[in-house]
């Protein structure tokens, strides 16, 4: 959607953090989620009409999430390429324009009233940095996650969205700057517990689809070794071990059920021969898959 027509009160923010001079007009190809303290702009088949004006400049911080490689902006008569996945930065006053190509750009653009900005920088160096076309790599998902989480709640009605546009700001805020003064996050137990969790709860889901280590550690953005390590720690027993736990106990409710027969149930919980899931079966529960379901 296009938000060429803006809420009460929108534009007069938009104008506080983009410039004085922007009209609604200008935004008639761009998709606004406006708050105060911070506010995005996404290009819709178009470019912004004040994006492309010559030698302009904003009150805010501006920082550029990039999606493509045709956006282009001028500094100072030099070009700076947009890149996927890297963040563009531009501190306020710094004359530049963007690039009008042929393609429609593919970006967020995300303004920082100034102060705000300013003061949450304080917390990590005591040296105000310039960002004149800074281009810094993106190092994880967290900032599109918060993205997509601010762009959500601007649009939610609900009397929550203020508190929580605030929250978000903040959160966006500092890991935009994490990601520029490349800030390493102390790994904690719980973090690592949370991982495991996540890969526990993969294999409840999708205990029938083929599931490997290779799978799992990728699933918990750990490597093999490292995640078969963290997870033996923790449960006990091997990753394997526990998915098989797992398709064992499901074979036991869908047996119950009587609805399935045998090799159905087999195959539903993630063995492909139903010879080995009685052996498997009877090694577990002491009786064959068809004595638990007559004992039952």
């Amino acid at each position: 959607m296009s938000n060429s027509i803006l809420k009460t009160g929108e534009l007069k923010t938009i104008k506080f953090l983009v410039g004085e001079s922007i009209t609604e007009e200008n935004l008639k190809f761009i998709d606004s989620f406006v708050f105060p303290k911070l506010s995005m702009f996404m290009p819709v088949g178009g470019s912004c009409g004040y994006a492309v004006t010559p030698d302009h400049s904003h009150p805010a911080y501006m920082f550029v999430l990039s999606y493509d490689s045709e956006s282009e902006v001028v500094i100072e008569g030099k070009r700076i390429a947009s890149l996927p996945n890297t963040i563009f930065a531009l501190s306020p006053e710094i004359k530049h324009h963007e690039v009008q190509n042929y393609l429609p750009p593919k970006y967020c653009a995300i303004f920082i009233e100034r102060d705000f900005f300013e003061e949450q920088f304080k917390r990590y160096s005591d040296e105000l940095l310039v960002f004149n076309g800074l281009v810094i790599n993106i190092k994880s998902h967290r900032l599109e996650l918060l993205v997509r989480d601010f762009m959500n709640e601007s649009q939610n009605m609900h009397h929550s969205k203020e508190m929580l546009l605030e929250a978000l700001a903040t959160l966006l805020t500092h890991e935009i700057i994490r990601n520029i003064v490349d800030y390493s996050f102390h790994k904690t137990i719980l973090s690592d517990n949370m991982m495991i969790n996540e890969s526990i709860k993969f294999m409840n889901i999708y205990f029938e689809k083929e599931i490997t280590i290779e799978v799992l550690a990728k699933h918990s953005k750990l490597s093999k070794s490292h995640f078969t390590k963290l997870f033996t720690q923790e449960m006990q027993v091997s990753p394997m071990i526990y998915l098989k736990n797992i398709r064992l106990q499901n074979a036991k409710k869908m047996l119950r059920t009587k609805e399935l027969n045998i090799t159905e149930v087999a195959q539903k919980c993630g063995f492909n021969s139903t010879s080995y899931f009685t052996k498997l079966f009877k090694e577990h529960f002491s009786l064959t898959p068809k004595e638990f379901r007559l004992k039952k």
